[in-house]
């Protein structure tokens, strides 16, 4: 558990950015999973209703929580650059050029390592969405067509 903290000190305020995130982009990925799940469930099971469907919502801000990501670890990168090269023009003391490469290093691999499963499951949604509708328009012409 000390390793982790250390870990994620190390990345220095831009990982507290990154973490939000991360935990917003985990909630919002689950809320549209399980709600395109209980939507398919309730159409398999003759259950048709218009106000359910809340199609694309929400959508943007994971696409915005994706993007935002490796910028975020590219500000955490630059900052780490820049106390390096501080550490440089205060005597080049090597501890202190190390904290600063570290810290570039690990904001960029957690921007990334948000920002890759992101897509992958912004992906997934979309596909479900899509399935989600297609099933609804079914239901809609199997429900006018027996009228």
């Amino acid at each position: 558990m000390n390793s982790v903290l250390e870990w994620f000190a190390g990345g220095g305020t831009t990982m507290i950015a990154l973490c939000a995130v991360a935990v917003v982009l985990c909630y919002l990925i689950l809320e549209r999973y399980i709600s395109t799940t209980i939507q398919i469930r309730e159409i398999a099971s003759g259950v048709v209703r218009r106000d359910t469907f809340s199609g694309m919502r929400r959508m943007g801000i994971i696409r915005a929580c994706i993007i935002i990501a490796p910028l975020l670890g590219l500000l955490g990168t630059v900052t780490g650059m820049i106390d390096s090269f501080d550490s440089i023009l205060h005597g080049g003391y090597v501890a202190a050029m190390s904290r600063g490469i570290s810290k570039a290093l690990l904001t960029t691999q957690y921007g990334l390592a948000i920002a890759a499963p992101g897509l992958l499951a912004e992906q997934v949604l979309l596909r479900r969405m899509d399935r989600l509708e297609n099933l609804r328009q079914a239901a809609h012409l199997a429900a006018e067509g027996g009228e």
